[in-house]
């Protein structure tokens, strides 16, 4: 299994880019070689970041699935390798909920961005209902199997699996219980193996979900997780450092 430490934060729609290159330029120091730090920023800072990333990555939030096309407002993955985008977030929850994301569209997007040397950092995780249904792990494992049906074990360097349970992220959202998240977590490894043998084990797998410097340290020991994928609370760099500081301390 992956022993390199990740840890990240989703801007989501905030911050302009001169915003996201101060927040960069705050934070910068904190990478070192124990630790892979990533910030996912709107497509307008990407120019801004890409030049001064550094040893962090610079992901970008979706793309279209075509090489390219009458799609306007969308951005293809050659438009984002040509920036020197280092990972493509796909699956987000919010992007499966408000704009329709299916796991066939994802499978299609996984595949363009592999073709295109991009890293994927796919997320997956349950809704309230399927939740509350005890369909957890059947969730999960869908969207893994279907989304990376295209992929091979050459693949696997650039694949990344965040485990974002949908009713814990968000304004609102509630910290996952730590046997929830044993037990989903335990599902997305069984599935990477199922998809990719043994060699599935070394793909990292990030947990997301309502994550801050209070309760990080808890979810990073679980067996099974490389990172974590915060939100609201990295959105500023003392928070951002806080909660990075409090999980490497606990990952050890």
């Amino acid at each position: 299994m992956d022993r390199l430490f990740y840890f990240g934060s989703n801007f989501k729609m905030h911050q302009t880019a001169a915003e996201s290159a101060a927040f960069l330029r705050a934070v910068a120091h904190a990478a070192n070689s124990n630790h892979q730090l990533f910030l996912i920023p709107p497509f307008t800072s990407l120019t801004a970041l890409t030049p001064i990333k550094g040893d962090i990555w610079i992901g970008a939030q979706t793309m279209h699935e075509a090489e390219e096309g009458a799609y306007t407002g969308e951005i293809s993955a050659r438009m984002l390798s040509a920036l020197g985008v280092d990972l493509v977030m796909l699956g987000h929850a919010e992007r499966r909920q408000h704009f329709g994301e299916t796991d066939a569209a994802l499978r299609r997007k996984v595949r363009r961005a592999l073709d295109h040397g991009l890293r994927v950092l796919l997320c997956v995780g349950e809704t309230a209902l399927e939740h509350e249904c005890g369909a957890s792990a059947e969730t999960v494992v869908r969207q893994l199997k279907i989304a990376l049906r295209d992929a091979t074990t050459a693949d696997l360097p650039r694949l990344l699996i965040a485990y974002e349970p949908v009713w814990s992220i968000g304004v609102g959202g509630t910290p996952a219980p730590m046997p929830d998240v044993i037990y989903a977590v335990g599902a997305v490894r069984g599935a990477l193996r199922a998809l990719f043998g043994a060699a599935g084990d070394l793909i990292p797998v990030f947990y997301g979900g309502s994550v801050d410097a209070d309760n990080v340290g808890g979810y990073v020991q679980i067996e099974g997780i490389n990172g974590a994928f915060v939100g609201r609370a990295a959105w500023t760099p003392e928070g951002f450092l806080n909660v990075f500081n409090r999980a490497s301390t606990a990952k050890g």
